[in-house]
């Protein structure tokens, strides 16, 4: 295993030009704005190609309410008019909260990032209705009110992470807290997602919905004579795209996070060489099928041939995978191939170890998961997170 030593650093670049104003709980913001309703009356914003760019174009809400006090966390276990379903049960969304409560209480009062529905179309998905697909997008509240004062600058363009999502679907509340984290570190622009097409949360209840889009959006298919997850990439892609598109990101520096079944869209996206992509991570990702993976056509489906139609060319995107050493469901062999895979397509890449971890060790809310091949791990998650941070400061923040 190798470790690469991450440089330590302020994300200056471009916060400095931002003052960062109170704002209230209620603050919302709807400025006759190109929205439409899905198909489960929750309200959702046509952007990239179907709609305008701008922040001031979208509806935002203060995140306070999900980590204030009063908060009932039975409220997040159903889709109602103000969210989708957002928890597994009321203990998943406990462990969760109590922790984002815990977090934002060492960042200043006044960093208070806003989000908004957000959703955007890929013209050539399969499967997902009408091509769309359901994201979430995080921001500095200080960066939706200069655009909307019409003082935004170019300058004042800010890097953008991608978190692709669990098994639970983008509707989950553990990633919301992830994305307000890193934009209260980072002042970056957050986009949760979607890989399944869930606009409500169906994840979490309708396991056989999941298991069809799981198995198409990951299906190998052949086209242009090349041998790939062509839907996983268009689905990619589509997020990218959209999220460059934005006025306000720098279509230059993108990171991506993935946890679990989001480890998919991680390796797809480095082999993909995008790049506008400065790091990937992963934790306790699962790479579903990397042995059979197939850049080319020739010969049969094995480790051999699956990096002969490789381009080595470098992209220079670093590549950091955690992993618990007791997860059943995180091959080591297929990491290796991963790791392998990767640096054959010119990406640097660092795997973490963690002895004595299983499956999910990053989530608090796996302390009540029956299975005993679940568990969270306070050091290791501390520990993959704090390298994220570092990491993304050095690729992002440069």
């Amino acid at each position: 295993m190798r470790i690469s030593y991450l440089l330590v650093g302020v994300c200056t670049s471009f916060r400095l030009s931002f003052s960062f104003a109170p704002i209230n709980s209620n603050f919302r913001m709807s400025i006759e704005n190109p929205r439409k309703s899905s198909s489960d009356g929750h309200n959702t914003v046509s952007i990239g190609n179907f709609g305008s760019t701008s922040l001031s174009s979208l509806t935002w809400h203060s995140l306070d309410p999900f980590v204030a006090e009063t908060l009932d966390p039975l409220t997040l276990c159903t889709a109602n008019e103000d969210h989708p379903r957002l928890a597994k049960d009321t203990e998943y969304a406990t462990a969760v909260l109590k922790v984002w409560r815990d977090n934002i209480s060492s960042y200043p009062s006044f960093a208070n990032p806003v989000g908004c529905n957000f959703l955007y179309r890929g013209s050539e998905l399969k499967g997902s209705s009408n091509g769309e697909m359901n994201g979430y997008l995080v921001a500095p509240s200080s960066l939706v009110e200069l655009e909307t004062s019409g003082r935004m600058k170019k300058k004042e363009q800010v890097p953008a992470v991608v978190l692709f999502h669990t098994g639970a679907g983008p509707q989950d509340i553990f990633l919301r807290w992830k994305a307000d984290i890193l934009v209260r570190e980072l002042g970056c622009v957050v986009l949760i997602a979607d890989i399944i097409s869930d606009a409500d949360g169906y994840a979490w209840t309708d396991r056989d919905r999941y298991d069809a889009a799981r198995k198409r959006v990951l299906a190998t298919s052949e086209e242009g004579g090349r041998s790939a997850r062509w839907e996983l990439r268009r689905v990619i892609t589509a997020a990218i795209n959209h999220l460059k598109d934005l006025d306000f990101v720098q279509s230059n520096s993108i990171a991506a996070l993935g946890w679990c079944f989001g480890g998919n869209p991680i390796l797809e996206l480095g082999l993909m060489q995008e790049e506008c992509v400065r790091a990937l991570i992963s934790y306790h990702g699962v790479f579903d099928g990397v042995k059979e993976y197939e850049v080319c056509t020739t010969g049969t489906s094995n480790e051999s041939n699956a990096t002969s139609g490789i381009d080595k060319a470098a992209t220079r995107t670093q590549v950091l995978i955690c992993n618990g050493q007791d997860d059943p469901f995180v091959q080591q062999d297929d990491t290796k191939l991963a790791k392998d895979l990767l640096e054959m397509k010119g990406c640097d890449v660092s795997v973490f170890n963690f002895d004595g971890v299983k499956h999910g060790f990053t989530n608090p809310a796996q302390d009540y998961n029956p299975s005993d091949m679940f568990a969270f791990n306070e050091h290791a998650a501390k520990k993959s997170w704090d390298l994220t941070i570092q990491l993304l400061r050095q690729t992002l923040c440069a």
